[in-house]
């Protein structure tokens, strides 16, 4: 009997692989227009309109937002009846509105949601009274919205601000709550990205105000994109109306969010938190710059996948936390950079040690070329994933657009991440991430050994000034 002899053959992955999909642009007076013809196994479409949003006062932007979208998605709601599903999406610097429908439904539905954010609004409503100026000042008598319809009316107003108050009721002094408001404090200081909603703003936020925050920006900065089957010509004929005439309120000068102020990281004590929650970052540059590809990855590989140093060791070597993270959060043309991680308490002193010696690893470039290029592979794995179905393509050309770009960018995506080599996405940690060095706050049962300074906790009704951080 022969005994056969095998060669141990070694296990391969193929490479993930992305390929933008065509599309068609159309640039009007009143906004940009993305469609894309996507073939499917229905007959679903999908909208995406970006509101680009231009604070006011800083502390009460967060709260404004909030009830405008509340107000905008029970609107739309209406509006659009039962031919589609509607959302509206809450963010710093923009409400997104989805819709979702059938093809044959997509023209009325774009026409009814158009005619809703027109400059007469639902029910024929002339829109806010007396707020010609363009700043929509808060509490003043002439932000006063109309009474009862409209698409901020006064009514609308009220429902939106209640359903927004039980939210921030259930919600607002859980600890991470807690530790999300402190740690955006203190990357973006007084800026409006500095501040969360607060249930003591809700009085304050009137239909005057909402018909500002949403006229704030410049009509033309507005986008929209559809995705469907059928000619992408088609499709932008049908989504028209999503770009409505412009709102009769003139913008508002931008502010745009500075670095982070000087300062260091506090301790917020919150006695019978279970974990620590660690909740650092910092301001780091968006989309638009030529270095956020190695950056994305250089966070990619510190904590953003299972395959990350924070999870290796955190989680799998220490055991002192079960799925810490890190992300890049755009916010227009920048982006905050957090890294999160909810800790055993007893472990925090530590925790915050080992982050500080990946963070110093990664920058020095300690990490073997397959670590690279697993980042690299699930960099670019994630966006063809993101790009499977309609509604996720439409979120992601939503979210090019938003960030100022084309959407052109899209077709060099895996390009710019291939080409990356180990010293730029070493460069990348070193100058955003490891020299500036990392802001923020931890929330933890008590004070501790190793703990940043501890302050306190804000009250039940949060002042409009940012957390105080030693």
């Amino acid at each position: 009997m022969t005994t056969a002899t095998t060669t141990p053959i070694t296990p391969t992955t193929p490479a993930p692989h992305f390929t933008a999909p065509a599309h068609r642009q159309l640039e009007l007076d009143r906004g940009t227009l993305v469609a894309v013809d996507r073939a499917g196994t229905g007959d679903l479409a999908e909208a995406r309109l970006l509101l680009p949003l231009v604070p006011g006062p800083a502390a009460a932007h967060a709260t404004e937002v909030d009830v405008a979208a509340e107000a905008l998605r029970e609107a739309l709601e209406e509006a659009a009846g039962a031919l589609a599903v509607v959302r509206a999406e809450a963010r710093p610097d923009r409400i997104v509105v989805s819709a979702r429908s059938f093809t044959g439904d997509l023209a009325e539905v774009c026409a009814r949601i158009g005619a809703a954010l027109g400059p007469e609004g639902p029910e024929g409503s002339e829109g806010p009274e007396g707020s010609e100026g363009p700043e929509g000042s808060e509490g003043s008598e002439e932000s006063e919205g109309p009474a009862p319809g409209g698409l901020f009316g006064a009514e609308r107003v009220d429902r939106a601000r209640s359903a927004v108050a039980a939210r921030l009721s259930a919600a607002e002094r859980h600890p991470t709550v807690v530790a999300r408001a402190g740690f955006l404090s203190a990357v973006y200081g007084t800026h409006a990205y500095g501040h969360t909603a607060t249930a003591a703003r809700l009085p304050g936020v009137t239909g005057g105000a909402l018909a500002a925050l949403l006229a704030g920006a410049p009509v033309s900065a507005r986008r929209a994109v559809v995705v469907g089957r059928g000619p992408a010509g088609e499709l932008l004929d049908a989504a028209r109306p999503l770009l409505p005439a412009p709102p009769r309120l003139a913008p508002r000068a931008a502010a745009a969010p500075r670095g982070r102020p000087a300062g260091g990281t506090a301790t917020l004590v919150s006695p019978g938190v279970p974990q620590t929650l660690i909740r650092l970052g910092g301001h780091v540059p968006g989309r638009v710059h030529p270095d956020y590809p190695a950056l994305q990855v250089a966070v990619l590989m510190l904590g953003g996948y299972f395959g990350s140093r924070l999870t290796a060791v955190l989680r799998e070597r220490e055991g002192l936390s079960y799925a810490p993270r890190a992300v890049l959060d755009p916010l227009g043309g920048s982006a905050a950079f957090t890294l999160e991680a909810d800790v055993r308490s007893d472990g925090a002193a530590r925790a915050l040690v080992l982050i500080d010696e990946e963070l110093e690893r990664l920058a020095a470039g300690a990490f073997a070329p397959a670590e690279l290029l697993g980042a690299q592979n699930f960099t670019v794995g994630s966006m063809a994933m993101a790009c499977s179905s309609r509604s996720g393509l439409a979120s992601v050309f939503a979210g090019t657009l938003v960030s100022g770009l084309s959407p052109q960018w899209l077709g060099g995506y895996e390009e710019r991440v291939r080409a990356l080599s180990a010293a730029d996405v070493a460069r990348a940690a070193r100058t955003y991430l490891l020299e500036p060095g990392l802001t923020g706050v931890l929330v933890a049962p008590a004070p501790a050994e190793g703990l940043p300074p501890v302050r306190p906790l804000p009250g039940p009704t949060p002042a409009p000034t940012p957390l105080p951080l030693s």
